[in-house]
């Protein structure tokens, strides 16, 4: 073959194959705080690559390259990059924001500044209508209207919340006529529970001119109206002592 002189005048070519500088995992703790010499690159045994720059210390080189990428993660990566800045892009990466958010667009649980109703399915029904069994119970307390007694003690669950109009209470024993409102009271009859009558119609049909304090009521009930003058006089001072030390 062919023998070249090298001469340190010129530039010298020399054809061969140069391998990447290889450290191992031992070595990289014993030779952690060397200074390698400049533009050398160093593989580490989990596939990551560093550039040296003959100032910072084996272990304070950044990485320059980061194990294999996959296809798809090149692909996902591409898909959102391809314009040179980020854009959301079906099969590409979703980025976030500086407070940690995605985007409502990428997101896509929002439209027209509502969350969409296929996100809330286990909470709404097909309207957008908050299903009420998923309501804290206090919530789903309310006035609820059947039409009688035996209506009333077949409710179960649930509808024993809140509060209970019966239109025809009559037979409840307590009521002549209409209807009553009850509440369900859980402690009643060693825990089992009973229904607590809290109202009735008949209390709202008080005939208020029939028993207010009138001239006419206090006569008709026996009572003595002063409608005439008269004349008051002092008690003896007997009298009043006699009085005072009756009422102690």
């Amino acid at each position: 073959m062919t023998v070249t002189v090298g001469s340190n005048t010129k530039l010298n070519t020399i054809k061969g194959v140069a391998k990447i500088l290889s450290v191992t995992q031992a070595e990289l703790t014993t030779l952690a705080n060397k200074v390698l010499p400049s533009n050398l690159l160093v593989l580490e045994p989990d596939g990551k690559v560093y550039l040296t720059d003959g100032v910072k210390t084996l272990a304070q080189l950044p990485v320059l390259i980061d194990q294999v990428v996959t296809s798809a993660e090149k692909g996902a990566l591409n898909a959102a990059f391809s314009t040179g800045s980020y854009v959301a892009a079906a099969g590409g990466v979703v980025v976030h924001n500086a407070q940690g958010k995605i985007d409502d667009g990428s997101l896509n649980l929002v439209a027209n500044g509502k969350l969409k109703n296929e996100y809330l399915a286990d909470l709404t029904d097909a309207n957008g209508v908050v299903l009420v069994d998923k309501l804290p119970t206090q919530v789903r307390a309310n006035v609820k209207y059947v039409a009688d007694i035996a209506a009333r003690d077949a409710l179960t669950g649930d509808a024993l919340t809140g509060l209970v109009f019966v239109i025809d209470a009559t037979a409840d024993a307590t009521v002549d006529s209409g209807a009553a409102m009850y509440a369900w009271d859980a402690t009643l009859n060693s825990n089992v529970g009973g229904w607590v009558k809290i109202a009735e119609h008949e209390s709202l049909d008080i005939d208020v001119p029939d028993i207010e304090c009138s001239y006419d009521n206090i006569v008709r009930e026996g009572g003595v109206v002063y409608d005439h003058t008269l004349l008051v006089e002092a008690p003896t001072a007997t009298d009043l002592v006699a009085k005072m030390e009756a009422t102690v």
